[in-house]
């Protein structure tokens, strides 16, 4: 299910919440783990001890007066002192980054610096994560290295997973010190299934490119990715 092959994504939805030690473990197997906005602050993922090794938030940054660090209490710490790798929306006043990433309103795409935007960051870096480094990453990384101590991880991957991608409209709220916002899709009905179909629109372009997807959410309310149970023991 979850092997080092397999890039794991861990949201922000109350899910987690109910992980226990064993989920956990078999998350911190993963080739990959990476935090989606909120995910990072979360009480669950702090008490894990599982190491990230993407850290993933589009709106964090002093030019944001209403980002998603104003929003996370903690999130800003952590974003600063983290060892992952961080990734954020190109553009300025975002907080130190190693990756900003471009918004490809189009739909999935092959540019190593774009990623589908559909309502969500889990889509735009889940896509983004499937494209290999660039020679000028390559480059960049060198530079990263000496100056933060951080080596570039592994890209072009062909297996993710999803967990705490609850996508509930009636409940769309965030996991223990996640924040205490309501999800943007839980905005209106209308909102809720625009952002459904994209997803299911990035299936497709996922599919179309070889990539294995998997919804592993207990009780998830999507019903445009694939879906797996989890072992019984997983959960709380």
């Amino acid at each position: 299910m979850i092997d080092r092959d397999t890039a794991v994504f861990i949201c922000a939805g109350p899910s987690i919440d109910r992980l226990t030690p064993e989920a956990w473990k078999a998350i911190a197997n993963a080739g990959a783990v990476v935090s989606v906005n909120g995910a990072a602050a979360s009480r669950a993922l702090r008490d894990s001890g599982v190491k990230l090794t993407y850290m993933a938030a589009l709106d964090v940054g002093v030019g944001y007066k209403r980002g998603l660090q104003s929003k996370v209490p903690g999130l800003e710490e952590i974003w600063l002192t983290t060892s992952a790798w961080r990734v954020t929306k190109a553009g300025d006043g975002a907080m130190e980054f190693e990756s900003g990433v471009t918004l490809e309103l189009s739909g999935w795409t092959d540019d190593p610096d774009r990623g589908f935007a559909g309502g969500s960051t889990a889509m735009v870096v889940g896509n983004w994560i499937c494209n290999d480094w660039t020679h000028d990453d390559h480059v960049r990384a060198e530079e990263i290295l000496r100056t933060r101590g951080k080596r570039m991880p592994r890209r072009a991957w062909r297996k993710l997973a999803y967990l705490g991608l609850d996508m509930h409209f009636q409940n769309a709220v965030h996991a223990s010190g996640a924040g205490d916002h309501i999800s943007g899709f839980g905005d209106t009905q209308e909102h809720y299934e625009r952002v459904c179909n994209a997803w299911g629109r990035w299936y497709a372009g996922a599919t179309e490119r070889g990539v294995s997807v998997v919804n592993l959410t207990p009780g998830t309310g999507l019903k445009t990715l694939p879906r797996a149970d989890v072992p019984s023991t997983w959960v709380s």
